[in-house]
């Protein structure tokens, strides 16, 4: 038996509509409204969280100072090499340069992580202005040490790696715009669900899993490797990257061959 939401007359169980006033039986749903998606904070590191929106900034002043900090070096060892006069005018040159490429850098890692899916359309974009920045730095670096040790070798690197920056700016775009068009649709963000019942004790033999380190999926620029560290480790991406940083320079570029064996040897996280 159905009562009718209208009258309130009793009808038979498989009644449409009432048998005393016609009106249906089965009121039509309400209207859902849409639900507005939260930013995506399982995706934020503890610096994001704890800095917010001024966490991108603060990263640009470091990375400026340890920019300056390199330069003062480079400008103590003037007196004795040409390369480093040089390469500190050229740090001394691009400060500003430099200041808004970490801008953008931090700021679209920041926004990427807290919304994935909204700012993967201007991905490929903005790492193709980041790699042909890091790779005209190194084209002038090529220069710089051509000139100091009278090595043609060294400034056909240079003129050669300054030729195709513009090539390469159009691959990073076309192929990031590829991945983009072939990924769309699949991100799905993890559903909320309620409370569930605490799992069942485990005995006190059984083996758990241990953590182990993998290369990053969500937090990379180059191949994950400092991104996996720093999630093995729970700390700021930021700062392992300036760690492995310092370390190539004081190591003469020998912490970046430790760097391709990581990257070949560390699996990629699920």
């Amino acid at each position: 038996m159905v009562y009718c939401p209208k009258c309130g007359a009793l009808n038979d169980g498989g009644s449409v509509f009432c048998q005393r006033c016609g009106g249906p039986l089965n009121s039509p749903p309400e209207p859902v409204e849409p639900v507005k998606r939260a930013p995506a904070v399982w995706n934020q590191t503890p610096f994001d969280r704890t800095f917010k929106v001024g966490g991108p900034l603060l990263k640009s002043f470091l990375g400026i100072i340890f920019v300056l900090l390199v330069m003062e070096i480079f400008e103590a060892l003037s007196s004795e090499s040409v390369f480093a006069d040089g390469f500190s005018k050229l740090l001394g040159d691009t400060l500003i340069l430099f200041f808004l490429v970490f801008l953008l850098a931090f700021y679209f890692g920041y926004y990427s992580r807290k919304y994935p899916k909204e700012t993967a359309i201007v991905s490929p974009l903005v790492t193709a202005v980041i790699a042909t920045f890091v790779l005209w730095l190194v084209s002038r670096t090529f220069d710089l040490l051509g000139e100091a040790r009278s090595d043609s070798f060294l400034s056909a690197m240079g003129e050669m790696v300054y030729s195709v920056l513009y090539i390469i700016f159009l691959l990073i775009i076309l192929l990031g715009y590829i991945g983009v068009i072939m990924k769309a649709g699949r991100f799905v963000p993890p559903v909320q669900q309620g409370p569930v019942p605490p799992p069942p004790m485990a005995p006190a033999n059984a083996s758990v899993p241990h953590k182990r380190m993998c290369r990053s999926n969500r937090d990379r620029i180059l191949m994950g490797v400092c991104g996996g560290m720093a999630e093995y480790l729970d700390t700021d991406p930021f700062l392992v990257r300036v760690l492995w940083v310092v370390g190539v320079i004081l190591t003469s570029g020998v912490l970046i061959l430790a760097y391709l064996i990581l990257a070949i040897i560390m699996p990629k996280c699920l």
